[in-house]
C-alpha cells in the first residue's frame, strides 16, 4: 500500500500552512495511484493534540507524533536520529517536506543514514507504477528545469519550494488517529549538545523565521543609500531583506535575497521598499499575510501584490516614518 508522509512543520508549537500544502501534494500523489495508499503526518516536537486530529479533516489518515523534553527546540542529531529511527520501522513511500533551514539540515541527515535520494528545490513529484519517481526542479536561476528519476527504496526524501505548495480545505467530518511515538534511545554518543539559546536581533533573524521583514531593492541604491532600510528594521523589530540586485552589488549576504534564487518567507509585515516586482522576487513572498510597497512608480507591478501602496521615493517617505515611529515610542 502506498503510504506518503508529509513532515509536521511547527512553529512556536503551532502547524505551519506550508503543512496543508504539503497534504495536498500527498493527496494528488495517491489519486495518480487510483487512491490505494494513505497520507501520515509526521510530527516532532510540541504541538496540540487537538491541531494535530484535526489534520484529519484535510486528507490525513493518521499522525505518528514524537516529542519529549528533547525536543522542545531543533536539535539535528536529535531529530535526524529519532526520525530515521522511525523511518526504518515504517518503511513509507517517501517523504515530503517544506523546504526550510532547519528541514534542509534535517533532510540531510535522514538522507545520509538511509542512504537515499535527496531532492532540492522541488517543484514537482511523480511516483511511477515500476518503483521509480521523478521529480523536477529548477536549474540555472530558474531559466530551466531539470528531471530526476529516482528509486522508491529506500523511501527517498523531497523538499518542496515554499511558494509551489498551495494550501488545501477541510473536507472530511472525521479527524486524524494520533499515535505517540516512543522516543528511541539516543544514547549518550551525540557529537553536539545544547548548551545556551542565544536570540538573534530581529535584523538579523533568519528571514524564513522573521514576523517582519523589510525588504530594500534596486530603487533604494547602493551602499550608504541602503541604510535607511537598515534604520527602518531596526526601529520595528524587523529583519532586512534584498532583491537579487541588491545582493549581486554587495551590499547584503547572499543568505539575505529573497525570490525564485534566494528565500521563501511569510511574515506577518513585509514592507517593500524601490522594488519593481519581478515574478522571481515576488514568488519568494507572495505568500506574506500583510504586504506594504513603496515605490515612485506608480505602475510599478509591486503594487498588485500589496494591501497597502505608497507612491513615493523612499528616501523621502522612510525617515518620516521612522521618526513618527520613534515619536510614538
Amino acid at each position: 500500500m502506498i503510504d506518503i508522509w508529509v513532515f509536521v512543520q511547527l512553529r512556536d508549537s503551532e502547524i505551519e500552512d506550508v503543512t496543508f500544502g504539503l497534504v495536498t501534494e500527498a493527496k494528488r500523489l495517491l489519486k495518480q495511484g487510483q487512491g490505494n495508499g494513505q497520507v501520515t503526518a509526521v510530527a516532532i516536537g510540541p504541538a496540540s493534540d487537538s491541531d494535530l486530529e484535526a489534520l484529519g479533516h484535510y486528507g490525513v489518515t493518521r499522525v505518528l507524533w514524537m516529542t519529549d523534553d528533547q525536543m522542545t527546540r531543533y536539535q539535528g542529531e536529535v531529530f535526524g536520529r529519532a526520525l530515521v529511527d522511525l523511518v526504518r520501522k515504517e518503511d513509507p513511500t517517501c517523504l515530503l517536506m517544506a523546504q526550510t533551514s532547519e528541514t534542509e539540515d534535517l533532510a540531510q541527515r535522514v538522507a545520509a543514514s538511509m542512504q537515499t535520494a535527496l531532492v532540492t528545490r522541488a517543484v514537482d513529484f511523480h511516483l511511477g507504477e515500476d518503483g521509480t519517481a521523478t521529480a523536477v526542479r529548477p536549474v540555472a536561476n530558474g531559466y530551466l528545469f531539470e528531471e530526476l528519476a529516482i528509486n522508491t527504496k529506500p523511501a527517498p526524501i523531497i523538499l518542496f519550494l515554499p511558494a509551489v505548495l498551495f494550501d488545501t480545505k477541510p473536507e472530511l467530518d472525521s479527524g486524524a488517529a494520533v499515535t505517540p511515538i516512543p522516543i528511541p534511545e539516543i544514547g549518550a554518543d551525540l557529537k553536539t549538545r545544547t548548551v545556551q539559546v542565544i536570540e538573534a536581533a530581529p535584523e538579523d533573524l533568519d528571514l524564513e523565521e522573521a514576523d517582519i521583514i523589510v525588504v530594500g531593492g534596486r530603487g533604494v541604491g547602493k551602499a550608504d543609500a541602503f541604510d535607511v532600510i537598515h534604520d527602518l528594521a531596526r526601529v520595528i523589530g524587523g529583519s532586512v531583506g534584498g532583491t537579487r540586485p541588491v545582493i549581486d552589488w554587495g551590499t547584503l549576504s547572499y543568505e539575505r535575497q529573497i525570490g525564485q534564487t534566494g528565500k521563501y518567507v511569510s511574515p506577518r509585515l513585509i514592507i517593500n521598499c524601490g522594488i519593481s516586482g519581478a515574478n522571481e522576487y515576488t514568488a519568494g513572498m507572495e505568500k506574506s499575510q500583510q504586504v506594504i510597497a513603496i515605490d515612485r512608480n506608480p505602475r510599478a507591478r509591486m503594487f498588485r501584490f500589496a494591501d497597502l501602496g505608497v507612491v513615493g521615493d523612499v528616501h523621502e517617505i522612510l525617515p518620516l516614518l521612522i521618526s513618527r515611529i520613534e515619536g510614538r515610542k
